[in-house]
């Protein structure tokens, strides 16, 4: 059974069919098709434009991508500090290149510094106070 039942002559059939049949043939013979000259040019220069937007995002993800790629192998490798120096022990001062650490004889004031204060010093042993 192929007929439209919300007909309200509840019919179809091959009359329903070759009625629709004309009805579209006249739609279509009225009706003019759009030039399709206009639109495929304007599909294809869109779609150029979205592929020169895609290859620009493109190289500047690469080229970004670069720059952090090299600017971390320099990082890690300490090339841009220069070459690693070797770690030498440490050596002790000479004795003249000592500064004055105020033990020993003290040089002779000259009129250009102004001369020592004399300060007491006990010579005895220092008493810690001891628990009461």
């Amino acid at each position: 059974m192929t007929g439209n039942v919300n007909r309200p002559d509840g019919g179809g059939g091959a009359d329903a069919g070759a009625e629709l049949s004309g009805v579209f043939d006249m739609i279509i013979a009225r009706d003019t098709e759009p030039p399709l000259g206009d639109l495929a040019s304007a599909a294809l220069a869109g779609g150029r434009r979205l592929r020169r937007r895609r290859r620009a995002a493109q190289a500047v993800g690469v080229s970004a991508a670069l720059v952090l790629a090299v600017l971390g192998v320099s990082t890690l490798s300490g090339s841009a500090s220069g070459p690693a120096q070797p770690v030498l022990p440490a050596q002790s001062p000479s004795p003249e290149s000592t500064p004055d650490s105020g033990v020993g004889p003290r040089p002779e004031p000259s009129d250009e510094l102004a001369p020592y204060p004399e300060v007491p010093v006990d010579k005895g042993p220092l008493e810690q106070p001891g628990p009461s």
